[in-house]
């Protein structure tokens, strides 16, 4: 086999073996938020919501949607969710009433008032309110081994293939010769080591395996709309990547660009949004008959502490801006005398610390054709995490820039910020010192997380 075939294997096995051992023994088993094998079973049964309460409950759930069914005294049955603001407690203790949104022309957008004998019964139903994409990965193991699947293994071996198709991918555009080929080892070292991908790529759990799987299609957009080679495969990577994460949408102004510089042809366009089509239908569809809005993928209706703040302030507003800022650059570890020596906010660590390598994107002003495209998608799929109401929670480093860490990359690569041997030994001295704090981190969260966060869990930004 020719070794430019075999360095992409090779990558992805290492990157594997990496993960599996951070895994340890969860490897082969279920995480205990293993939302898409939910999902998936219910798909495979017939029904689109929770068969009873979500596991744990009432004390220990997380991150399930809640719909409540009002059965009225005189019969009529609506589906509402609690209004949990301050102006509906004050309210609620004051007139002794109940306040509850409810849907109208398919929005869960108006606020009603019951007095005390108005509504007969509620009645709960749960659902797992992630965008569907990666349930689909989990439907031939669900059939199997039910909801002991091991999502641990999937989400492991599907965050290997990223680096693998990055270091492919570079080698059949750059070729290998004159340090080039050490320089995409390098890149692939930094990915599996010294990013967030390290920490999430060993967990499942749904909002990291969501987090991979959006990655991970992403890197396949890049590869194939690359000059617009493979439209069809670039909008079926583009639409599976939404379908994992909506806002990956916001990537559409990478191939825009290199269709309209490659001639914008009317076949490539409708070749290109064909599979986007019918992706976004049956979205729409799934949500549609989920919580009656096409729109709604459903965590407006997650039954946590945080639905006040949600329901007052907003899922995305700039009110969250400074505090995902200092997330996703500068937070940093808090230092101690005895072991772990290091502890972590829940809300993770700054890519300065994290990821420092990501500094020499400053030195890569070589310009080449895709440049403009892969910056302004960058940009875009960067603002909607600095907008939203929660920062990543429980994390090592700032997960939610494997939204557009891919792109980054690339222009990291291709814009010649590696192409030097001061550059080359620069990148390889911050990937190998952030690497083993990533390591350390990871390995000691795997073993022991109630010491490796720190206890006030609102640190450092107060309480939430």
């Amino acid at each position: 086999m020719p070794l430019p075939r075999v360095r992409p294997i090779a990558v992805f096995l290492l990157t594997f073996a990496l993960l599996a051992v951070i895994a340890g023994e969860r490897l082969l088993r279920p995480s205990a938020n293993n939302h898409f094998s939910h999902l998936a079973t219910g798909w495979l049964e017939g029904r689109m919501h929770l068969e009873g309460r979500p596991p744990g409950y009432p004390r220990r759930h997380n991150d399930w949607g809640l719909v409540t069914t009002l059965t009225l005294a005189e019969g009529d049955e609506i589906r509402a969710l609690r209004c949990r603001t301050n102006a509906c407690k004050e309210r609620r203790q004051k007139e002794h009433i109940e306040l509850w949104w409810t849907e109208s022309e398919g929005h869960m957008d108006t606020l009603r008032a019951f007095s005390r004998g108005e509504i007969r019964s509620r009645r709960q139903t749960w659902y797992v309110t992630f965008p569907p994409g990666p349930a689909l990965f989990f439907v031939p193991g669900v059939a199997i081994w039910g909801l002991a699947f091991a999502d641990v293994l999937l989400t492991a071996l599907l965050a290997a293939l990223i680096p693998a198709l990055l270091v492919g991918f570079l080698d059949r555009l750059r070729g290998t010769d004159q340090g080039r080929g050490r320089e995409h080892l390098w890149i692939a070292a930094a990915w599996a080591l010294a990013s967030p991908a390290l920490f999430v790529g060993a967990h499942g759990s749904v909002w990291f395996t969501a987090q991979i799987c959006g990655a991970l299609f992403l890197t396949l957009h890049i590869i194939t709309g690359w000059d617009a080679r493979r439209p069809l495969l670039a909008g079926l990577s583009l639409g599976m990547a939404v379908a994992c994460r909506p806002t990956m949408a916001l990537a559409l102004p990478f191939f825009a660009a290199e269709w309209w510089r490659t001639g914008h042809r009317l076949r490539s366009a409708l070749a290109f949004a064909a599979p986007i089509a019918l992706i976004g239908g049956a979205l729409m569809w799934h949500n549609a008959v989920r919580f009656g809005d096409v729109f709604e993928f459903g965590h407006r209706y997650l039954d946590i502490r945080w639905q006040e703040r949600m329901q007052s302030v907003g899922q995305f507003s700039p009110h969250y801006l400074r505090r995902n800022i200092e997330c996703m650059l500068w937070l940093a570890p808090q230092l101690s005398l005895g072991a772990p020596y290091l502890r972590w906010s829940m809300h993770g660590m700054g890519l300065l610390l994290a990821s420092p390598w990501l500094l020499l994107l400053a030195a890569a002003r070589r310009r080449f054709p895709q440049r403009a495209g892969l910056r302004v998608a960058a940009l875009a799929l960067a603002l909607p995490p600095l907008l939203y109401h929660n920062s990543g929670q429980l994390q090592l480093s700032y997960r939610f820039a494997l939204d557009y860490l891919p792109l980054l990359v690339i222009l990291l690569v291709v814009g010649g910020g590696l192409h030097t041997p001061i550059k080359r030994r620069t990148f390889a001295a911050l990937v190998l010192i952030s690497g083993a704090l990533a390591l350390y981190g990871a390995w000691n969260f795997q073993r022991a997380p109630g010491l490796i966060f720190v206890h006030d869990l609102a640190w450092p930004f107060g309480p939430e």
